[in-house]
């Protein structure tokens, strides 16, 4: 339970109890999930608040929650060590499946992000990556970017530990290689990546969004769905029918603008699969109302975080078989709690493009010029 809750920090802040609000340390246990965001009738960005406490925290206080970060800080610590601007890695691509070629110049750019990374603790992981890169190739039939020298995009030091000048740093570099690279399109699976690339990024640079247009693989589907590029296939007439529902990341959901509208675009595509045999059952909790997967950028894993990713998973079970989800790091915290809980140990957890992949086919522009013909 927090020292303070959200409305009695403003208060503080507004009445200049700042370096108080400060010195409790009490924002390091915030989740940075902008619920209260959506429930706010100002409109207050609370977990903008907090991320730049955070770094006065650091600064100003001397502070260090290093207790509180999951995994004994590897991956945050993997991200600062990319920041430096020496660092590049040398990141096995032994992951990407025969057949789909890849490039380190082009048009698109697959982003993976941390994924590969998570392999060291959780099993499949590379899935998503393996499927995502498939649906862009298959679909595009050309060579598409993938980066063997790839850095983290910066999410986690920047809204969980507050380390603006690391974060900075990883931006530039990203931005430096994505120029020469010579990429107009970014796609990634990761909520994470997306939400920074998509918002935080053109804050720091003017002209990001002239130069780089920034999509979730949700949006790139979606897309050329509409364009009859291609066209979704149901389950065989011998499998039974799925009742699915669907997680929407926080950084899908609360931390975008309001004309963004990825929680609608996909709700349409699950609609379509609903002609084609399967069950789409919303959670209780949904779109911008969504419950949080309980561990924001690698912080603050404990028991209070598992009893709102239980009953989360309680949801899920209400609603189907089934869960999927847009953000690699919903899925790791999800399927961590079934371990401990075998009443949702059941449930299916995949990730958007893993389930995708079995259910999309590439419609041949030749043969459809023929038939109009």
């Amino acid at each position: 339970m927090q020292k303070y809750p959200p409305s009695k920090i403003i208060q503080l802040i507004l009445e200049g109890f700042e370096q108080k609000v400060l010195e409790s340390g009490t924002l390091w246990e915030c989740l940075t999930c902008n619920q209260c965001l959506k429930d706010c009738p100002e409109k207050i960005n609370f977990a903008d608040i907090v991320r730049m406490a955070r770094y006065k925290m650091r600064q100003s206080t001397n502070q260090n929650p290093d207790q509180l970060i999951a995994h004994k800080g590897i991956y945050t610590t993997i991200s600062e060590i990319m920041s430096q601007p020496y660092i590049n890695p040398n990141r096995s691509l032994d992951w990407v499946p025969k057949g789909c070629k890849i490039s380190d110049k082009g048009n698109i750019l697959y982003f993976v992000g941390c994924i590969p990374f998570f392999n060291y603790e959780f099993d499949d992981m590379d899935s998503i990556a393996i499927s995502t890169l498939q649906i862009l190739y298959n679909i595009e039939k050309e060579p598409i970017v993938v980066f063997k020298d790839e850095i983290c995009c910066g999410h986690d030091i920047y809204w969980g530990q507050g380390k603006l000048e690391e974060f900075i740093n990883l931006a530039r570099k990203n931005v430096d290689m994505f120029e020469r690279a010579r990429v107009s399109t970014i796609v990634t699976a990761c909520a994470e990546c997306y939400r920074t690339f998509k918002v935080d990024y053109p804050k720091l640079f003017e002209e990001f969004d002239q130069k780089f247009e920034v999509k979730h693989i949700i949006e790139y589907i979606y897309e050329t769905w509409k364009e009859g590029k291609i066209e979704f296939v149901g389950k065989n007439e011998s499998e039974e029918a799925i009742s699915f529902t669907y997680q929407d990341p926080c950084r899908l959901s609360r931390f975008l603008p309001d004309d963004n509208d990825i929680t609608e675009i996909v709700r349409e595509i699950f609609k379509e699969f609903k002609k084609l045999g399967y069950n789409f059952n919303e959670m209780e909790h949904n779109k911008s109302n969504s419950l949080c997967c309980g561990v924001s950028s690698w912080m603050n894993c404990n028991e209070k975080s598992k009893a709102l990713r239980y009953k989360r998973m309680l949801e899920a079970k209400s609603a189907g078989t089934m869960m999927l989800t847009s953000c690699p790091k919903c899925k790791i915290h999800l399927s961590c709690v079934q371990g401990d809980y075998e009443d949702i140990s059941a449930i299916e957890i995949l990730d958007f493009s893993e389930f995708l992949i079995k259910h999309i086919k590439v419609i041949d522009s030749n043969k459809k010029g023929e038939e109009k013909k």
